[in-house]
């Protein structure tokens, strides 16, 4: 079969395409960040970069759109690097591929089309799951794996219903669970568990919620790219994705005020949770993890095959979760000048080894490319 491959570059022609676009994210079942309105929210905080250039393929078999590879250009140390769209807010990037057609040919047209429409000198594609659409084509040796890996941890659903997941955990698990509720009503009063869902408006909260972790990055991580312009996209991905429909923020109060709280996902039958803050002034009742073990158990009351943390290795995913999965990167060259820069890279990293140095000085993208 042959499709029409099309690159869209412009913010026109992808809102255009919106229905198309979404129509085949729901038959395909994808996750929530090759959804049309997270790259749509990306590309609004993205509007004043001057560094990235928009470049998706679409697959057209007439006027069916069966399949989307959303991708983009940075340019990084005067190199042009392919990247997925929104790469860097994404926790499982990925192609959209119909169910209807054969994945590998689809693919094949899409990778096709990028690399006949040229413009860039590296690929760097991150966050791919062992299960996306995109990873049997990759894997071909078309491109390297990289070294960068990540895992995400989550709890599978094995539980009847919330209250078993609890009864579940561990007795110092559970005890500090009811000693943390203690300690905060001690701090600030009436401990409550709330959440919000799409029939509410959430910019005051979103608002409340972004200051919380600013607050806390100023003090733990003040170098943090969510300080400044990576906060901007941040903020107007929440935005778009929650005129979706598909987030909940789910709240843990004390005395009416904030003590921790989390914009999740909810939908296909599965939680991730994306973002979180918490008032330090209620560190010591640990409020982070009393709101997740509350989400949890939300979330088995209601059904959810699992609960996703997502990336980061934090301590306490470890003791709550059961499974994991393990993401991988793939990178290669383009140009001869992308040819040069890994070569050039590789021999850099061989370099500090032998010198034992740990501090990397390349970009994140030049650090996938090695």
């Amino acid at each position: 079969m042959i499709f029409r491959v099309e690159i869209v570059t412009d913010v026109a022609r992808f809102t255009a395409v919106q229905g198309a676009w979404r129509a085949l994210w729901e038959r395909t079942g994808a996750f929530i960040f090759q959804d049309h309105a997270w790259i749509g929210g990306w590309l609004t905080g993205m509007r004043d970069r001057r560094e990235m250039r928009l470049q998706i393929a679409l697959a057209w078999d007439g006027d069916r759109l069966c399949g989307v590879m959303p991708c983009a250009i940075h340019r990084r140390s005067g190199l042009r690097v392919l990247t997925w769209a929104a790469q860097l807010f994404s926790d499982y990037c990925d192609c959209l591929i119909d169910p209807a057609y054969a994945g590998s040919t689809v693919f094949a047209a899409l990778w096709d089309g990028l690399n006949r429409f040229g413009g860039f000198d590296l690929i760097s594609l991150q966050q791919i799951r062992p299960d996306s659409q995109c990873l049997p084509f990759l894997g071909q040796g078309r491109l390297q794996p990289a070294d960068r890996s990540e895992r995400c941890m989550r709890i599978d659903n094995e539980w009847a219903d919330g209250e078993a997941f609890f009864r579940s955990l561990n007795k110092k698990g559970r005890n500090n669970h009811t000693r943390g509720k203690r300690i905060l009503a001690e701090l600030g009063g009436d401990v409550s568990f709330r959440f919000v869902d799409k029939g509410e408006e959430p910019a005051s909260l979103f608002d409340e919620i972004i200051a919380l972790k600013h607050a806390w990055l100023r003090v733990n991580d003040p170098t943090s790219s969510l300080l400044g312009g990576d906060g901007v996209v941040l903020r107007a991905i929440l935005d778009h994705i929650w005129r979706s429909g598909l987030a909940m923020i789910f709240i843990l109060e004390c005395g009416g005020k904030i003590a921790a709280a989390s914009v999740n996902f909810v939908y296909q039958g599965r939680m991730e949770a994306y973002f979180t803050a918490y008032d330090a002034a209620f560190d010591r009742a640990s409020p982070g993890t009393i709101l997740i073990v509350e989400y949890a158990r939300w979330s088995f009351d209601h059904g959810l095959k699992h609960v996703d943390f997502l990336r980061g290795e934090e301590p306490f995913k470890f003791r709550l979760a059961n499974n994991e999965t393990l993401l991988s990167s793939f990178s290669g060259a383009r140009t001869f000048v992308g040819q040069m820069a890994i070569s050039g890279h590789r021999w850099l990293a061989r370099r500090r080894q032998r010198q034992e140095l740990t501090n990397p000085t390349q970009s994140d993208e030049l650090e996938a490319v090695g």
